[in-house]
């Protein structure tokens, strides 16, 4: 009797465990969004980790592409050229995804200036003629960190500094924090946050062609 009733309890919980990981696999319905541009400074302190302006760039961009923006990222700091930067301060421009609301749609009208700042992030000219005009996105889960190009264990600082300053400002939700920076101390681990951020859905002719595909 006990071992039917184990039997019942452990199916029982392994259908809940299916049922859970299949509803949050499930995509997520497109939204209607439109780009919001920002300007955004960043200041890097870190007690164990340094970077070349060039390197850091490199990592801030990397880290925004992952949550669906589109950015410019320059950094200024006195040590540009002569090797790791002390106390580099970054000037991003960017463009991410939000929802078409209202505000947001107001927001693209109010001149020059948005369309310009919008031109120079994404180089396109459709993007900037049509900048008011909402396309489809869905709220996705990220591992900002892992994958191809992933961050490694020195980058914990930086990417907890992101989290900070950068990611409340876009569509972007944290989900789990996995960033353990020791304190003045080199960190072992790599870093990752999962995230939710509103990513664009692909229009057909972005799509790239599947590996292995033939080419016409």
């Amino acid at each position: 009797m006990w071992r039917t009733l184990l039997t019942v309890g452990t199916l029982a919980m392994l259908g809940a465990t299916a049922s859970a990981l299949a509803e949050e696999q499930k995509e997520a319905e497109p939204i209607q969004a439109v780009w919001k541009p920002q300007e955004i400074t960043f200041y890097y302190q870190s007690f164990t980790t340094y970077y070349s302006c060039e390197s850091l760039e490199s990592k801030l961009e990397q880290i925004l592409r992952q949550v669906g923006a589109q950015a410019e990222v320059r950094v200024r700091s006195v040590d540009c050229g002569r090797g790791p930067a002390r106390l580099p301060r970054a000037e991003i421009r960017l463009i991410a995804p939000v929802e078409a609301t209202p505000e947001a749609l107001a927001e693209l009208k109010k001149g020059q200036s948005v369309r310009e700042l919008v031109a120079r992030v994404s180089g396109r000219r459709d993007v900037v003629a049509n900048l008011e005009k909402p396309f489809l996105a869905r709220w996705e889960r990220v591992t900002v960190g892992r994958g191809r190009g992933g961050l490694e264990a020195g980058d914990c600082e930086l990417l907890e500094q992101v989290r900070r300053q950068i990611l409340p400002k876009l569509a972007v939700r944290v989900i789990e924090d996995n960033t353990p920076c020791p304190p003045n101390s080199p960190g072992l681990t790599r870093p990752s946050l999962v995230v939710e951020a509103l990513i664009k859905v692909p229009e057909p002719d972005e799509v790239a062609p599947k590996s292995g595909a033939r080419e016409k």
